[in-house]
């Protein structure tokens, strides 16, 4: 061997040893997530993901989960996990304790509808709550994938994601500027809007369009609700009503719509719910044809994940 040679490969050598310290410099790393901080001494390996929108983000990245929900959509991340072995550890809304006690995750993530399980899951494994406030949506999203790939050693790979998300984002603002749109989210006969700062009304910071519907203050929103035939069920129809008069009497230049009922498998009636609505059957958006449809699961059930919020950009940019 040349001496061209050796010192050639002890610089190599000494390049991947550099790369490999710099690697692992960053631990411990100190994470903050929407309910604290947490402080983790090394990469985890088993991770436990009661969130899809994280999960939708994980996949992204490269990244496999140890333990995952019960999958109800959407269909490209059931598709993703069928043939891998993972442990199933209960639901969205219900951790299984004794697949997790089995499991031992050295990190649980959590979000959305599993955010209020964090003091018992705490207990289990580090946890942490990467729950996305609607009214800082693109935020969110673009903090999860720096901190996963922080997480994960996955930097670069974030990096490159977070270009393609800041491309997809400027080419549909580039065609969505001066237009409007309205969120309408229809459950079976049901029809409600939604504005910024409520639960879907990020679409309009998405899309780049203009809401016609005024910004709500997030911690003004009712959580849950009320119980069927209640006077708190007539009143809030009742102010739903109003406000969805309001918002096409400002005749939106596009329809969002997200169907409830099509979100889990069920048969979706958006079409019907919104064809038998005489404001809407009048619009103008209704008219042109100017309906955007969202993949039912991916919003509902996987808010927040960047794959969806990619395939999301692409289709709206291909409806302009």
């Amino acid at each position: 061997m040349t001496l061209f040679k050796r010192s050639l490969i002890n610089l190599l050598h000494l390049g991947m040893l550099l790369c490999a310290v710099s690697a692992h410099a960053a631990y411990p790393l100190v994470i903050e997530h929407g309910q604290g901080s947490l402080t983790l001494e090394q990469a985890p390996t088993r991770v436990a993901v009661f969130d899809l929108g994280v999960l939708d983000t994980l996949d992204a990245l490269g990244i496999a989960a140890a333990g995952v929900p019960q999958m109800a959509g959407p269909a490209y991340l059931k598709a993703k996990y069928e043939g891998r072995k993972t442990v199933n550890v209960g639901t969205l809304f219900e951790p299984d304790q004794a697949a997790l006690e089995r499991l031992k995750p050295d990190l649980i993530i959590i979000g959305g509808r599993s955010s209020n399980r964090f003091e018992a899951l705490s207990a289990l494994a580090p946890t942490i709550d990467l729950s996305i406030a609607p009214d800082h949506f693109l935020a969110g999203v673009q903090g999860n994938l720096k901190v996963l790939g922080e997480i994960f050693d996955k930097q670069a790979q974030a990096a490159q994601l977070q270009a393609q998300l800041d491309k997809e984002l400027a080419a549909v603002h580039a065609k969505t500027t001066g237009q409007s749109s309205l969120t309408l989210f229809t459950v079976n006969d049901a029809l409600m809007l939604h504005a910024p700062g409520e639960r879907f009304g990020m679409l309009n910071e998405v899309l780049g369009t203009r809401s016609v519907v005024e910004s709500v203050d997030p911690a003004s929103v009712a959580q849950g609700r009320p119980a069927p035939d209640s006077p708190e069920a007539r009143q809030l129809r009742e102010r739903q009503k109003v406000r969805l008069e309001a918002a096409l009497k400002e005749q939106p230049q596009w329809l969002v719509i997200l169907d409830r009922g099509a979100a889990t498998g069920g048969e979706g009636k958006a079409d019907e719910t919104l064809g038998k609505h005489a404001g809407i059957a009048t619009s103008k958006a209704w008219a042109d044809g100017t309906v955007f449809y969202l993949d039912p699961a991916t919003w509902y059930i996987a808010t927040g994940g960047y794959q969806g919020l990619i395939s999301t950009l692409k289709a709206f940019a291909a409806a302009q």
